[in-house]
């Protein structure tokens, strides 16, 4: 039996390089593609200090928005949204402004990113966005709705 070449001090490096040569030949998965959606409409209202703010990231039913509508006090009638081709997204915060400031959809996935005022009143302002539902699985990783 002939020894081995390699020092057992050196066995577990040499296990490391083989494993991380493995992982440079490894296919390496393309990027997601980054959609950018534009809303159709938006519209912003104030919840009263005191209530509790709408905890949801989207609305997919007449009745949610309704709901949302009145809580925030969204100004004007409840708009008609046709929800098998439409989605309402919803950012409330404690902040005098709320905006979308970005609507990604990535796999599926739309990500938005909310900008605030840098303040903090005793009331919670919400922004809805009313956008295209085609591609749209997923609000900020959840099923639209919740």
């Amino acid at each position: 039996m002939q020894p081995c070449r390699f020092p057992a001090r050196r066995r577990p490096l040499l296990a490391l390089v083989a494993v991380a040569g493995l992982a440079l030949l490894a296919p390496v998965p393309a990027l997601a593609e980054t959609t950018r959606v534009k809303p159709l409409k938006t519209w912003a209202g104030r919840v009263p200090p005191g209530v509790p703010p709408p905890l949801v990231s989207s609305l997919a039913t007449p009745q949610a928005l309704r709901q949302v509508w009145a809580l925030c006090q969204v100004k004007g009638a409840v708009p008609q949204v046709d929800f098998a081709t439409q989605l309402v997204v919803l950012a409330a915060r404690r902040s005098s402004v709320v905006r979308f400031r970005r609507l990604d959809l990535v796999d599926g996935d739309l990500a938005t990113d909310v900008a605030v005022a840098p303040d903090a009143p005793d009331y919670t302002t919400c922004a809805l966005a009313l956008v295209p539902r085609a591609g749209i699985a997923r609000v900020n990783g959840v099923a639209p709705g919740r």
